[in-house]
């Protein structure tokens, strides 16, 4: 491939990070960690393109002007091409765990690598360590060029560990679409280092961007704001699919969950306060059903889970397991409010025997008969 050939791939690949960039700005003012950090990528990796295409234009033209602007080019591109693989490992444990103080913690350890390829690629200008400049302007690579290389698929080979370590903490869908970004990256970069004159890695890269843009959108589509849960939308899609499902006959739990004294908590510290009670309600949810259910936000203070089950048996060792942990979380030190939940559940039968709205309806007038319960035994503790 020629230059103007690498220039014109370069080009289209910056305008399709501009579309994305300029579609999340305009939807949102207002971003999510994961989201700070895929803006991050998409704007490094543009960056990296205008800087490729600089170099292939420069590449072989004669001048002192064209020289030093080949030479800032390569610069540029070198200290910069890490950051988009460092962001990339901080988004994918975000993924995962969801915490924002997890991450900072590795953000330290995953930027050392980063900060030695800015010095070396600043060393380079003088002593051709990754690269130079020949008497014909045209880029050479040096002879520590490999050292470069390893550090970035460092970061690849981390990513992947990190995803394969932790494949069990992660919704499936999740895990393939972040298995995917790998992919393009690591085809384009083989055939660039091993064809010099091809300049695919950062094409490839900006379609795995795209891949994941698609799945951002994908999960603001179907996720709860707050909670990080699926939202009512899914939830509707996900029971009816469960519910019809012909091929594979069996049956299922649903648990429907309502926070005793939500709005006490409100009245009392604030919604801000009461917000975190949902948070904090949701990760229970989730560290207690895993990967082997679906749990959503049905609406308010309202949770719905659904979980593959045979017999009462093993609904009711969901349910358990659920309040055990509620149990350990209203154990902490200092806490402010304690979380008390009523529960309807289940088992229903897939094949169509049963509607969507008949199962909503039953397990919800179960749970409204919990809570009911619950209100008597409190207002019994309290005239003892």
């Amino acid at each position: 491939m020629n230059s103007y050939g690498n220039v014109e791939l370069n080009i289209f690949a910056i305008i399709l990070l501009i579309i994305v960039i300029a579609n999340m700005h305009r939807g949102s003012r207002e971003y999510l960690p994961d989201q700070k950090l895929f803006l991050i990528m998409c704007i490094a990796v543009t960056c990296i393109l205008v800087f490729d295409s600089m170099q292939w234009i420069c590449d072989g033209h004669p001048g002192q002007l064209i020289y030093y602007v080949n030479l800032i080019s390569n610069l540029f591109y070198y200290a910069l091409q890490m950051l988009p693989y460092l962001f990339w490992c901080l988004y994918i444990r975000y993924q995962i765990k969801m915490d924002v103080k997890e991450m900072m913690k590795a953000k330290v350890l995953l930027f050392v690598p980063f900060l030695i390829n800015i010095a070396l690629s600043i060393l380079t200008c003088f002593n051709g360590f990754f690269f130079y400049i020949d008497n014909q302007n045209y880029y050479q690579r040096g002879e520590y060029f490999w050292i470069s290389v390893v550090m970035t698929y460092g970061y690849f080979l981390y990513s992947i560990i990190y995803l394969l370590v932790n494949r069990k903490k992660t919704e499936r869908n999740m895990f393939v679409s972040l298995m995917l970004f790998t992919i393009p990256p690591v085809i384009g970069s083989l055939i660039q280092v091993f064809n010099f004159g091809f300049a695919l890695i950062w094409p490839c890269v900006t379609i795995s961007l795209v891949i994941i843009y698609i799945n951002i959108q994908k999960n603001q589509l179907y996720t709860d704001y707050l909670t990080g849960l699926y939202n009512r939308r899914l939830l509707d899609i996900h029971l009816n699919d469960a519910l019809r499902n012909n091929e594979k006959p069996g049956s299922i739990g649903v648990i429907m969950l309502d926070i005793d004294g939500f709005k006490h908590i409100n009245d009392a510290f604030g919604h801000v306060v009461g917000d975190q009670a949902l948070v904090e309600t949701a990760n229970i949810l989730k560290k207690s059903i895993g990967r082997v259910g679906f749990t959503a936000r049905y609406g308010g203070d309202e949770f719905v889970v659904i979980v593959p089950a045979k017999d009462a048996s093993e609904i009711e060792a969901v349910a358990s397991e659920i309040e055990k942990n509620i149990e350990l979380f209203n154990k902490r030190e200092s806490a402010m409010y304690s979380v008390h939940l009523s529960m309807g559940y289940e088992i229903f039968e897939c094949g169509g025997r049963v509607s969507k709205n008949d199962v909503l309806l039953r397990i919800d007038r179960q749970m409204y008969e919990k809570k009911l319960r619950n209100r008597v035994l409190k207002n019994q503790i309290i005239i003892q």
